[in-house]
């Protein structure tokens, strides 16, 4: 709700707007994100409609916040919803890339995708709006390869995932199982 009403709001600000402010969404939300002390402080029972409201200013004030940004943060506060910024920020820039015809696109890889295969990544899954907006994430329990999710699809190229499948293969035609015989 507050994604699509973001970016409604955005919209008629002009062509390039939306997508100004999903860029400004993912550098604003992590500030949130990434504090484990401000999370609780935010979301403790005690703090107050205002004075929760005036930290979420001061922060969106250091962080050179757009006005749409701040009334976004201020209303947020004020309904006791900050907390949902990263993930607003993550539907905000799911529905701004859809109006504006990019690909948005997450690789995980085991360790961390060079920049020049990142690139190659997001020009081949790309579209006519040009590249894809690759996110990248870092996952060492998928040993290696890559996992690729774009347009609801996944394409899954890794270790791990042969791996199980390989081990269903072998449990499926060892001794005791019904093709072995």
């Amino acid at each position: 709700r507050y994604a699509r009403a973001l970016f409604d709001t955005a919209a008629q600000q002009g062509r390039e707007a939306p997508l100004a402010l999903r860029d400004e969404l993912r550098a604003f939300a992590p500030l949130l994100a990434g504090h484990a002390e401000l999370r609780h402080a935010l979301s403790h029972p005690g703090l107050g409609v205002e004075p929760r409201r005036c930290v979420l200013a001061a922060l969106a004030d250091r962080a050179g916040a757009s006005v749409l940004l701040r009334r976004l943060v201020g209303l947020l506060a004020t309904r006791d919803r900050a907390l949902l910024l990263p993930d607003i920020a993550e539907a905000y820039a799911d529905i701004a890339n859809a109006a504006s015809g990019v690909v948005s696109a997450e690789a995980v890889s085991a360790v961390a995708l060079p920049e020049a295969q990142a690139q190659a990544l997001a020009a081949t899954l790309g579209g006519p709006a040009g590249p894809a907006e690759l996110r990248r994430r870092v996952d060492p329990e998928l040993i290696g390869g890559l996992l690729v999710r774009v347009g609801g699809r996944t394409y899954d190229g890794t270790v791990r995932t042969h791996l199980a499948a390989l081990r269903r293969r072998l449990a499926a035609t060892g001794p005791g199982s019904a093709r072995a015989s």
